[in-house]
């Protein structure tokens, strides 16, 4: 007998209105428009708040190569040796494989003669780019290609790109300006692998010394034939001073580009040990704020305000890398700074444990005069916020942004929140976290341990430190460094735990709840609002990597049993690398990068992991279809959006049709 039955499944996560299955109007005209290729009960994702906290310490002024990373070598695997070698790949600003003139006219370096492979030599009048790159990049300017693709030689447009300059029109870029150190790179006339000829023009190198020093100072270099450095290229060895520009045809972008409205970016930075972190561009927020003055600049998109930001950070301070998400946390909470009365992040609450001044003035939580509002037309902020300042809730979503982010202004209590830890090493000045948080997450983050055994591995745990620099994952986990120089602590996994499990806008009933570990009244939005800590460690060393690794483990593990208990199975999903859903040992929220050719890779992984996590937490259904014939069983599942890691592009409708076969009797 002939039996065919259709079945339809609906699986939908949450509660539905009960509007929907209410009495039915009457049917009126309909015409095109309305109708719509989305089921009414499938929303988009809610954009997620992506605050990065990167690092503008010191140590970014280095040069990009060094001993643990410098350059690519031919099989795909990262070079140890720092000193020049033609057949190795070194990235950064120029093309690798091509050549580059200088123009004196514009003083800025320009395409050339393009390269048959990285070893053939350039003319005699022109410079070799990927020579360039070895002795110039610094690890600020790998973070800000990474990032924004570089800081532009003109006054950005509103909308954040790049205007072009000179003759022919180029969009110009510089290398780091501020806050630098002046580097030293060394080559040797020497073999034919490792010498300068072929990569330094004819005029540059007379009298073909047997070592040229390229001396690289604020967005300059000088060549001399000495190790000595004479400012603004004095040395009568010089033939110029050559200022580190690059003419491009096209539009420099990075990774905030690139991922654009996808996200609500936040950019925080570290200050003094005084004063922890400040926050120059809040979650969603158009306009920026300098890190060392009360400038405003206003911009058309969030996207705009970020690149600008980024262009105008300078290596320049310690790295509290605790204290920098401290803060960010309260920001989150909308309470007062523990530093300062002045400005450290927007605050949109009054009086109590906020603070926050009137609209448009100077003081906590508001970036001065120049404050814009994130409301249109006649709307108004809800009760209990400072007139008009509503927007600088992250939790709040404006229309008055390009585009909107959301139909009508409003708080979004399902949006989620997350924070990247980005920095090149371990924590310096870094004291000022509350008693009750040190320590917080002692029972998860392993045993205690001082000083340094660098033997290699395998060794025990035994509260010395293992310091080697093939320490596995495993080995740095089950231990916690408590012992930092330069004041520096082991409190970042501890807030990072406390963040992550800790409503930061809780609620007792309808009113306002008290905020955990820290025993303050906080501002209710109803459901859990905390945060979902990643690290990005790049350039650093062991130590670096053991605590952010934990910070990883314990603010960004999936909860899924509700416990507050990091289990392996919640924080170590996927292999980092290749993002297959097998385990490697390694937090799913930990990426790291020496390597300056995978840096903005890694980055775009980093966000695409969260861009899923974000729409996989507030995906609002799943459609699922199945029919039956004759001994057979057809199903089709769907997912309303997913991020392709790639391109991370935001994919409708992706899905899966499988075949079940059965015999009747």
């Amino acid at each position: 007998m002939n039996r065919r039955t259709l079945v339809a499944v609906m699986l939908v996560a949450g509660s539905l209105s009960a509007a929907l299955f209410g009495s039915r109007d009457a049917v009126a005209v309909v015409s095109n428009a309305d109708y719509t290729a989305v089921p009414a009960f499938v929303s988009n994702a809610t954009t997620p708040n992506i605050i990065v906290v990167m690092d503008n310490s010191g140590s970014m002024s280095n040069r990009a190569c060094e001993s643990s990373s410098c350059g690519t070598l031919a099989d795909g695997s990262t070079s140890t040796t720092t000193t020049w070698t033609n057949t190795t790949r070194y990235s950064g600003y120029f093309d690798s494989l091509r050549c580059y003139t200088y123009n004196t006219t514009d003083t800025r370096f320009e395409s050339g003669t393009g390269k048959a492979a990285l070893s053939t030599a350039c003319p005699d009048t022109e410079w070799d780019g990927n020579f360039l790159n070895w002795a110039t990049l610094r690890r600020f300017d790998a973070v800000k290609r990474a990032m924004i693709g570089g800081d532009c030689v003109s006054a950005r447009a509103a909308d954040g790109t790049c205007p072009t300059s000179g003759t022919p029109a180029l969009k110009t870029v510089r290398a780091q300006l501020n806050g630098v150190s002046t580097e030293r790179a060394d080559v040797n006339s020497g073999g034919p692998g490792d010498t300068y000829v072929g990569r330094i023009p004819l005029a540059d190198r007379s009298g073909s010394p047997g070592t040229i020093s390229i001396h690289v100072s604020d967005a300059y270099f000088c060549v001399e034939n000495d190790t000595s450095f004479n400012s603004n290229c004095g040395d009568s060895y010089s033939v110029r001073k050559y200022h580190l520009r690059v003419g491009y045809t096209t539009e420099p972008t990075g990774v905030i580009q690139q991922i654009g409205s996808k996200a609500r970016f936040g950019l925080v930075e570290f200050k003094s040990s005084s004063e922890g972190a400040r926050m120059l561009v809040g979650a969603g927020s158009r306009q920026s704020i300098d890190w060392s003055g009360s400038g405003v600049e206003t911009f058309t998109t969030n996207t705009a305000a970020m690149v600008d930001a980024v262009q105008e950070s300078y290596p320049s301070t310690w790295t509290p890398l605790s204290e920098a998400l401290y803060e960010t946390a309260r920001y989150v909470a909308q309470i007062q700074s523990t530093f300062t009365t002045g400005y450290v992040y927007p605050i949109a609450f009054s009086g109590g444990v906020s603070n926050g001044v009137n609209f448009a003035t100077s003081g906590a939580g508001s970036i001065g005069t120049s404050e814009i509002t994130a409301l249109v037309g006649s709307e108004t902020c809800p009760a209990g916020y400072i007139s008009n300042a509503c927007g600088r809730d992250p939790y709040f979503f404006g229309q008055n942004h390009t585009p909107p982010w959301s139909a009508s202004s409003q708080v979004v209590a399902c949006c989620r929140t997350f924070v990247i830890v980005f920095t090149d090493g371990e924590p310096t000045q870094d004291q000022n976290i509350p008693t009750a948080l040190q320590d917080y997450a002692h029972a998860h983050h392993g045993q205690h341990c001082t000083g340094s055994d660098g033997a290699a591995p395998p060794r025990t745990i035994d509260g010395t430190c293992n310091t080697h620099a093939a320490t596995p994952f495993s080995d740095l986990l089950a231990e916690h460094k408590t012992s930092y120089a330069d004041s520096g602590s082991h409190y970042l996994d501890d807030v990072a735990y406390w963040a992550h499990t800790t409503d930061l806008r809780p609620c007792s009933g309808t009113s306002d709840g008290t905020i955990a570990g820290l025993s303050v009244t906080g501002h209710c939005i109803a459901g859990t609002q905390s945060l979902t800590v990643y690290s990005f460690f790049a350039f650093g060393n062991i130590n670096g990597r053991g605590i952010l690794a934990q910070a990883a483990k314990l603010g960004g593990f999936e909860d899924s049993n509700s416990d507050g208990v990091p289990q392996t199975n919640e924080w170590d999903k996927e292999n980092n690398q290749t993002g297959a859903a097998t385990p490697d040992g390694i937090p799913d929220a930990y990426f790291e990068s020496s390597n300056v050719d995978d840096l903005q890779d890694k980055l775009l992984a980093t966000i695409a992991s969260i861009l899923r996590r974000s729409a996989s937490g507030s995906s609002v259904s799943v459609l699922a279809t199945a029919s039956t014939g004759e001994g057979a069983l057809y199903q089709s599942y769907f997912y309303p959006s997913t991020i392709e890691p790639s391109t991370l592009s935001d994919v409708k409708w992706t899905g899966y049709t499988q075949a079940l076969f059965r015999r009747y009797r």
